[in-house]
């Protein structure tokens, strides 16, 4: 199933392939791309969740491949463990140095570039580790038996495993970097393909960072909201900026409950800035004296919101709205 054939697979979705073709967004044709899934679990304490796991994760990595390819053949192993979190974390393993950019040593996510070139940067190891909480994946968890063919109704007092997957492989494949997550300032001279498009930005009065790339700001209307300390995410509960953005699947404040996600045009939108950059990798291939690397720390692994903190503060945050409008 090709790109276009898998938007109009949903209806939800339809307009997304229309837009994509009228901004000049373009994708290739489907990769051979396959995600093995392995466990870092002494004593095998989560055995009973692995062939859930194993299939939410392939099924959710299948979706993301079937957008971000050129053809080659990857094989991404995703290394899962178990900790005591409260949601997930995600990260790619390593990186690969593309070139210099405003300045700034450049790096796109190793998984990232194994699938756009079909070559591994780091061999054999695990290409994603991914790290879910114990409690949160035998309490808040539900796992579709069937996650390829999404029919099953997501009970409504549960978090749908897929969608969290395919959220947390968005972050090992582009929504990531070194930016302090507050002021944006980065911590060395390197950044990340989607930290060269990350900026303080003033929406609707208030200075936020925000994703600023051509393809996203096209569709968005304008520079992208990002999630108030925790950058790598999309929007945030009103009064801040990006309240529209609360149902995206890279966004940052929660997951609905009984509720499925799937990638958005803004999301591919995003990366397909990110990839915009990967011209700079000739020049650095060629050692172009510019182009020497910086070495980058370890990319962070992505951590998630805690659900229930963010029930309190959301209900916190209603109940200031409302006395606020009480009194104008």
């Amino acid at each position: 199933m090709n790109a276009m054939q898998f938007f109009a697979s949903r209806p939800i979705r339809g307009a997304t392939a229309a837009f994509l073709a009228a901004a000049g967004i373009s994708w290739p044709a489907h990769a051979q791309v396959t995600f093995q899934v392995s466990f870092n679990d002494p004593g095998a304490t989560h055995a009973t969740f692995y062939g859930k796991i194993r299939k939410g994760i392939r099924a959710a990595g299948e979706e993301w491949a079937s957008y971000l390819n050129n053809g080659a053949k990857a094989a991404l192993q995703v290394e899962v463990s178990f900790e005591d979190i409260a949601t997930a974390s995600t990260g790619s393993v390593t990186n690969w140095f593309l070139g210099q950019y405003n300045g700034y040593s450049l790096y796109e996510q190793g998984a990232t570039h194994e699938i756009r070139t079909g070559e591994d940067p780091n061999g054999k190891a695990p290409d994603i580790h991914m790290s879910i909480g114990s409690l949160y994946l035998q309490n808040e968890l539900w796992f579709d038996p069937s996650p390829r063919r999404q029919v099953a109704p997501v009970p409504l007092d549960r978090t749908d495993a897929r969608s969290l997957f395919l959220h947390e492989l968005g972050h090992a494949l582009g929504f990531n970097g070194w930016r302090d997550p507050v002021t944006g300032e980065l911590p060395g001279g390197y950044e990340s393909t989607f930290d060269a498009w990350v900026s303080p930005q003033v929406i609707d009065g208030q200075t936020i960072l925000a994703f600023d790339g051509p393809s996203a700001s096209l569709l968005y209307g304008g520079p992208v909201p990002l999630t108030l300390g925790r950058y790598a995410h999309l929007g945030n509960e009103a009064p801040l900026p990006g309240s529209d953005l609360m149902l995206d699947l890279m966004n940052g404040v929660s997951f609905f409950r009984g509720t499925r996600y799937h990638i958005t045009p803004l999301d591919l939108a995003i990366l397909r800035d990110a990839e915009s950059l990967l011209p700079l990798e000739a020049a650095a291939a060629v050692g172009d004296p510019l182009a020497a690397p910086l070495q980058a720390a370890p990319i962070p692994a992505v951590p998630e919101p805690s659900t229930w903190w963010l029930a309190a503060a959301g209900l916190a945050l209603m109940g200031v709205v409302r006395a606020r409008r009480r009194r104008q």
